[in-house]
């Protein structure tokens, strides 16, 4: 059923509940106003005693309202109907209890507030119930049974204004912890981190310091080699063992600056205030060129992964020296974290495949190409894909790939949240583009497509 019909339907239902409540003018009246002033005042205080006031107001019920604290589950007076004009201590009766259908104490109906079933809920409450709130009225022995009745959807109306006000209040408080992390981050990890660059030339000086004192030592054991062989002897094991270090020392210093520039790139990109802001991706694009700026660094980063692994890697394109050309105008940080997302699945999930020829192995194949036309007429997409061997994604799993926590299968017991492809349709989408997967005998496609 499409949602207009459904709700059609539910507005057909809720005309003949009304129908059958029953409810005086004077009692819809009081539903009104609730539903006005719950809506006129902003926050928890004044919702907490307009639950009370309209009861009184309408009808002369005393009443009190007490809510639960949504972590540990006690109970708090928050609001009287008739308060004392000396100050309260608010404390809470014993007979005060939670309960999940309405019951009698002495001269007292008490009823328990039911909060919404959303997704939210687990987040907002950490309990097991869904009871946010008690509402109690006293001298209840003089209540009919009609007003009794009153009283059960009236607190329902009061649940529903409870929850959503409970929740305003906490996404506000996230929203704050949120932007407060982010400052706390730019100032305790990225600015900090701009600081090692300054480590990192002081490394490639002293290294290129002892490159010219492997130049200068090495005239010298010439001149050694003709007057003391045994020294000349000593002393040049001494050097190449010197130069050995310092080569691994230069191509070590080098790996660790390139990771820093991509997980330097990586932070800023990510903990960019403006998405907190406004809850969304906000690209800072710039004109590069889409295999030399995004993708090759990836390759370079992932190259000994694949080595560990025993993956062959092959990349190639249609028309080399077109694709090694071509430009995109990207978020350069997010779309290079993207190829990371599909080099690091790559790793993982690549197993041994026998091809056509004969030949077992794992295989990771990234193929780029330009296809004309694929926004429009005269624009034009890149298309980037990565294949990995192995057995092929069955469809019914394939099928929900990028969605949010997803996870097939045959990802059992390697490490994952299931949120990697989810950035990466996120983020692809945001630059305009579309993502995709192709299934084939000897193991798995995904693409991406953007604009060039």
């Amino acid at each position: 059923m499409d949602p207009a019909n459904a709700i059609l339907k539910r507005v057909e239902e809720k005309k003949k509940d009304y129908a059958a409540y029953g409810f005086e003018k004077l009692e819809m009246a009081a539903l009104n106003t609730f539903f006005d002033l719950a809506q006129e005042y902003d926050g928890l205080e004044n919702l907490y005693v307009v639950s009370v006031a309209v009861p009184r107001v309408f009808f002369g019920f005393r009443c009190s309202l007490y809510v639960l604290h949504p972590k540990s589950e006690s109970i708090q007076w928050v609001a009287d109907s008739h308060p004392s004009k000396k100050p309260r201590v608010p404390e809470v009766p014993p007979h005060i209890k939670i309960a999940d259908a309405p019951y009698h104490h002495a001269e007292a109906y008490v009823l328990p507030i039911h909060g919404r079933k959303t997704p939210a809920s687990n987040i907002l409450f950490h309990g097991s119930t869904d009871i946010i709130g008690i509402f109690e009225v006293v001298q209840s022995d003089q209540l009919t049974e009609a007003q009794l009745f009153f009283l059960e959807k009236y607190v329902n109306r009061i649940g529903y204004n409870l929850y959503n006000k409970f929740l305003a209040e906490q996404n506000i408080l996230h929203l704050k912890f949120i932007n407060n992390l982010v400052a706390d981050i730019e100032h305790n990890v990225i600015i900090p981190n701009i600081r090692y660059k300054y480590y990192f030339r002081k490394i490639r000086k002293f290294l290129s310091v002892n490159k010219e004192i492997e130049s200068e030592l090495e005239s010298i054991i010439d001149r050694l080699k003709s007057q003391d062989p045994v020294l000349f002897a000593k002393v040049s094991e001494i050097s190449e063992r010197m130069i050995i270090i310092n080569r691994a020392m230069f191509n070590d210093q080098e790996k660790i600056e390139r990771h820093y520039n991509h997980t330097s790139l990586f932070l800023e990109s990510l903990f960019r205030p403006d998405h907190f802001l406004f809850g969304e991706y906000i690209l800072k694009k710039s004109p590069c060129r889409f295999w030399e700026d995004i993708v090759l660094p990836q390759l370079e980063r992932y190259k000994d992964r694949f080595v560990q692994k025993g993956i062959m890697v092959s990349h190639i394109g249609k028309d080399d020296e077109l694709w090694k050309g071509i430009k995109v105008r990207v978020d350069k940080g997010l779309l290079a974290q993207v190829v990371s997302n599909l080099f690091s699945n790559a790793v993982k999930y690549s197993q041994e495949v026998v091809d056509a020829s004969g030949k077992k192995g794992k295989r990771v194949r990234c193929t780029i190409s330009l296809t004309e036309d694929f926004f429009g007429r005269g624009h034009h997409g890149v298309r980037f894909s990565v294949f990995s061997s192995g057995p092929p994604i069955v469809p019914d799993d394939a099928a929900h790939l990028f969605e949010e926590g997803f996870r097939i299968a045959q990802s059992e017991g390697r490490q994952g949240m299931g949120h990697g492809l989810y950035f990466v349709k996120n983020v692809v989408e945001v630059h305009g583009g579309t993502v995709g997967y192709n299934p084939d005998e000897l193991g798995n496609e995904f693409y991406f497509i953007v604009p060039a």
